[in-house]
């Protein structure tokens, strides 16, 4: 497990070193006033960054997700990996659903200050605040709106995480699953990884825009999250719940395909394959069964017809009637008839000639037995020994049971 919270803190970095840029654009279009935009769109909002900030203008506020970044992918990653692996069924695709919600709602309470100082950071140049730094954002936020706005925004950061990262996980597992053992390619990796950030945020995304307008207002304009979307609606309309959703789709793939393309590598260097560990491979008796699925009727029937003949032919009793069977049967001459009545189709003659035959060589074996014990006697053979008598028996025996058939 430690092994998870070391690969998601490399993940995240790496995510937030390419996505960051299109981040700010994001939380600067969310919040704009309606009634004055100074924004047209995600082109416009990009040249306008970079010509008033230059390209540090792009990356302000970053220390704080940076700063964070090691903890809530360590949590993500890590909660996701163990609840994954002791779940009931963990080869369904719904398992890894339930594993990464559990890991959006674990850190949930970390992921709300931290993006509550981002956003303000990002806006400060607009508002007129100017911060140092994520703390100095907490501390300013602590003595004027105390310890609860702190944690403003920490409810609709719940329901915005826990579908959100449930989906980013389902998806990817869906996406880079494969009957064959091979490793994931560092391609697939990536537009894996990209698609489920997408895949995620389309979804939440309407929730993100509630989140960052109640974080970004004073805490006396709007009672809760309820009260801002009251608000966003009567004012702006639906739209509004999808501003600036291009910005964050052109964000969401290169971010989320180079983290999971750093995870999966950090578990590779390190001796482990987490992501390919989790996905489910095939038995080789599940492919062998599918392989036996696709055999004709024609095939099936006659590995039955030689599996049933090997079987009467290991009998030495029927040896004989086995034989002339399946010469009878592949004749066409005798198909349909069984082992059984064909032996009681034999005429009475050939079943005694075979008991009489049978009673004469062991009549002969004893007798050559007599011969080498008595070489020097000229007595004839006595009858009353007892494997003699046995010999008479069986011989009786046999003609008894011709004449009852």
């Amino acid at each position: 497990m430690a092994l998870d919270f070391a690969a998601g803190c490399v993940g995240g970095c790496a995510g937030i070193m390419v996505g960051y840029p299109l981040d700010t654009i994001k939380v600067h279009i969310q919040t704009q006033d309606y009634r004055n935009p100074k924004y047209r769109g995600t082109w416009h909002c990009f040249r306008t960054i970079l010509a008033k900030e230059s390209i540090a203008g792009f990356y302000r506020g970053m220390s704080s997700p940076m700063a964070g970044v090691a903890v809530i992918n360590a949590i993500v990653f890590g909660i996701y990996g163990h609840t994954h692996r002791n779940s009931s069924n963990p080869e369904a695709l719904y398992s890894h659903f339930l594993a990464g919600a559990s890991a959006g709602i674990a850190q949930t309470p970390i992921c709300s200050p931290m993006e509550l100082a981002k956003t303000r950071l990002q806006l400060q140049s607009s508002t007129g605040t100017q911060f140092v730094g994520p703390l100095h954002v907490l501390k300013h936020i602590y003595r004027t709106e105390g310890f609860r706005g702190i944690f403003n925004g920490l409810g609709i950061t719940l329901l915005r995480e826990a579908p959100s990262y449930g989906i980013y996980f389902f998806t990817y597992e869906a996406l880079t699953r494969n009957e064959l053992s091979a490793p994931t390619s560092t391609l697939t990796m990536l537009m894996a990884g990209g698609l489920a950030g997408t895949a995620s945020w389309v979804v939440s995304y309407p929730l993100d825009v509630i989140k960052s307008r109640l974080q970004a207002a004073p805490s006396s304009r709007y009672a809760n999250a309820l009260d801002c979307y009251r608000q966003s609606i009567q004012a702006e309309g639906y739209a509004c719940l999808f501003r600036g959703l291009n910005s964050t789709i052109i964000r969401a793939f290169p971010t989320n395909a180079a983290t999971f393309a750093a995870v999966t590598w950090t578990f590779r260097l390190f001796g482990q394959n987490q992501v390919e560990v989790d996905a489910p491979q095939p038995e080789a008796k599940e492919i062998i069964v599918n392989q036996n699925r696709g055999a004709s009727k024609d095939e099936r029937f006659l590995k039955k017809w030689n599996s049933l003949l090997d079987n009467i032919w290991s009998n030495g009793q029927y040896a004989k009637t086995c034989s002339t069977l399946s010469m009878g049967v592949f004749d066409n001459s005798i198909v349909g008839t069984s082992a059984l009545n064909y032996r009681k189709e034999r005429s009475d003659n050939e079943i005694k000639d075979d008991k009489d035959q049978l009673s004469l060589t062991r009549v002969k074996v004893i007798n050559e037995d007599d011969e080498n014990e008595q070489a020097n006697s000229e007595e004839d053979v006595d009858f009353e020994s007892e494997p003699e008598v046995l010999a008479i028996q069986d011989i009786e025996e046999s003609r008894n049971l011709d004449k009852n058939r």
